[in-house]
């Protein structure tokens, strides 16, 4: 199973950059947002899709790994490779924080406990100031590509540079989150998820699983929320709640319990504004109704897509296929 995880991230990765080639850069860079999504839901997928743990405050959690990650960059001089992977351990140390918390809590409690935690990040960030450089935040980026990768490739623009890092995290991401799914600490979370007190009786831990399950799903969105950052500022603004909600609305519409799904749905939040400014150019549709439609048309999609297929999209083609 090892290996075949890893065959399968491998091939992610290689076709990411294929795909890659043939974009221009401004879809280069759109396509790097899209995989760093890509990670965060992948959060959401292990938390609730797999272990039925709600959460509304992914967002926050990013946000304590962009922190980590521009403050360590900027005090210590760390490069990116450094740096994002101390990001990781500090938003695995919060998941424990959070987890500790969330053992004695489920449903609607644990969500309105999350959410909480996603409002209050703004105001920690302008209250230690002297820290956190409140509403004005870190200034920081992806750099530009090491020398011998300039040599072999020739000259490697930002947005290309931004790709390749995101794909080399991003199949990182994929290959923990295949093997997690994929043995039996996988098939211990969906004991959880479908009956707690039947997979306490089969001799799983509930409040020590649901800790972990938040230690190793706040890893994931803490690299989501470094490489975030990297796109150029790590502010309040940057992780608002919007952006938790937003990757919510991504593993709804891909589907909640599945990978793939989480993919579908990143691509989908990301490149969906672009392709309705497309259409909407195309027939003069004015600005004050295009400006909305994005939103509009979203909302549309997460209510059909809960009525008609609350599997998502990767559900229905799953469903499809075994009919």
């Amino acid at each position: 199973m090892f290996k075949k995880n890893m065959i399968r991230a491998l091939f992610f990765a290689i076709a990411i950059l294929l795909v890659g080639t043939f974009l221009d850069p401004y879809n280069q860079s759109q396509l790097s947002v899209a995989l760093i999504i890509f990670i965060a839901v992948l959060s959401i997928t292990l938390l609730t899709g797999a272990s039925g743990q709600i959460s509304l405050g992914q967002g926050a959690l990013m946000a304590v790994g962009g922190y980590a990650s521009a403050l360590t960059i900027l005090n210590f001089n760390l490069n990116l490779w450094l740096a994002i992977p101390i990001a990781v351990l500090v938003s695995a140390l919060a998941g424990l924080l959070l987890g500790v918390t969330a053992a004695r809590l489920s449903g609607p409690y644990l969500a309105g406990t999350t959410l909480v935690i996603a409002l209050a990040i703004p105001s920690l960030a302008n209250r230690f100031e002297s820290v956190f450089a409140g509403e004005i935040g870190f200034s920081v980026d992806f750099g530009s590509s090491p020398a011998w990768l300039n040599k072999v490739i020739g000259d490697v623009p930002v947005e290309k540079w931004q790709l390749i890092v995101t794909v080399i995290f991003a199949t990182i991401a994929l290959f923990f989150a295949l093997n997690i799914l994929n043995t039996r600490t996988g098939r211990s979370w969906r004991a959880l998820r479908d009956h707690d007190i039947a997979a306490s009786l089969q001799g799983v831990n509930v409040g020590r699983s649901r800790i972990f399950i938040f230690m190793v799903t706040s890893a994931f969105a803490g690299m989501a929320g470094a490489l975030y950052g990297l796109r150029g500022i790590v502010s309040p603004s940057v992780y608002a709640v919007s952006l938790s909600l937003s990757l919510l609305t991504a593993a709804i519409l891909g589907g909640i319990r599945n990978i793939s799904g989480a993919m579908i749905g990143s691509i989908i939040i990301v490149f969906l504004p672009d392709w309705i400014g497309a259409v909407t150019s195309r027939l003069s549709v004015p600005t004050r109704i295009s400006d909305y439609l994005p939103a509009l048309i979203t909302g549309l999609l997460l209510v059909a897509t809960v009525v008609l297929s609350p599997g998502g999209l990767s559900g229905s083609i799953h469903h499809k296929k075994h009919k």
